[in-house]
């Protein structure tokens, strides 16, 4: 994989209906050679599946994003991925070297906090587990009226189920499984988009590549007030694509992640080295292992649904 497969995998990762035509236009490309490299990485197993659900904006009060991360003390971490994403919270596990650790979860309420903490340090043995509440969760350029009720039709939550499986499944088929005109499909669809309650994704496996992806924890210096969005931009500014995700908490004041890839050890140890800074109490790289998506409660209230809606009309 290069950048440009890493650039085209975050485009889907936020929208995974963006069309081809698209793509190729972003990259100067043809429509054929982007095919080609999605259809690639699907073969490898780095795009395991194009998928659709609720937006988490859907639901009132709207969920909390958590990312907890910490090194595990257990003398056999084998299996420890599975056993923690049994939790219905918990939608990725991804282990690291160092037998570090990394969880993110959605959780409906607070009070869901304290037992799914309590549920990660027994599973994993993980003693000195860092809860981070993410400071801005959202999708790029997505602005939610946080207040404002959803009502969703049995139509809406029909359309989502169908493109469940399969994102890029084009208008008309959805209108046939359904039983509905492709007109209706569009306007429905086109409403979920506009009021950012549909989610289009890929379940991303860049652990399945040869390239390197590694996790970086900043800790501030206490003493030193810096502004951690010019942190990221400075960073971001100087490694362009190669920062594929970071985040900041609102729990975790002097804490900056960063998750990156590299095509090489030589460049992570560049990158390693001009991190190095007085702002930095330490920085932690941790190399990629092994990650896996879990189903967590928003698909089986998606699930609930269809199967509330199909037994009305059975």
């Amino acid at each position: 994989m290069d950048q440009i497969d890493f650039t085209i995998c975050l485009m889907l990762v936020w929208n995974s209906r963006t069309p081809y035509r698209e793509l190729a236009e972003t990259f100067k490309m043809s429509v054929n050679s982007i095919h080609k490299r999605v259809k690639a990485m699907v073969n490898l197993g780095v795009i395991d599946k194009f998928v659709t659900n609720l937006n988490y904006s859907a639901f009132k009060p709207i969920p909390l994003n958590v990312v907890m991360f910490g090194a595990s003390k257990a003398k056999n971490v084998k299996g420890l991925i599975e056993k923690l994403g049994v939790n219905e919270n918990i939608y990725t596990v991804s282990q690291h070297s160092g037998n570090l650790f990394i969880i993110h979860a959605h959780i409906r309420n607070p009070n869901e906090i304290e037992p799914l903490v309590s549920f990660i340090k027994q599973t994993a043995e993980i003693p000195e587990l860092k809860v981070g509440l993410e400071s801005n969760p959202r999708s790029p350029g997505a602005e939610i009226d946080t207040t404002r009720e959803v009502k969703l039709s049995n139509t809406d939550f029909l359309i989502i189920n169908a493109l469940k499986d399969n994102s890029r499944k084009p208008i008309v088929e959805i209108a046939e499984e359904i039983g509905i005109s492709t007109k209706t499909v569009r306007r429905h669809l086109d409403s979920l988009i506009e009021n950012h309650l549909i989610d289009f994704s890929i379940n991303w496996y860049p652990d399945k590549c040869s390239e390197v992806t590694v996790m970086i924890i900043l800790t501030i210096k206490p003493s030193i007030k810096v502004d951690k969005t010019k942190i990221i931009k400075t960073i971001r500014d100087k490694y362009g694509q190669q920062i594929l995700f970071t985040w900041t908490f609102s729990t975790l004041p002097n804490t900056v992640v960063l998750f990156i890839w590299v095509s090489s050890m030589k460049e992570l140890q560049d990158i390693q080295s001009s991190l190095i800074s007085d702002d930095f109490e330490s920085v932690s790289l941790n190399i990629g292992i092994e990650g896996k998506i879990f189903p967590t409660w928003r698909e089986r209230y998606l699930e609930n649904k269809i199967k509330e809606i199909k037994g009305k009309t059975a």
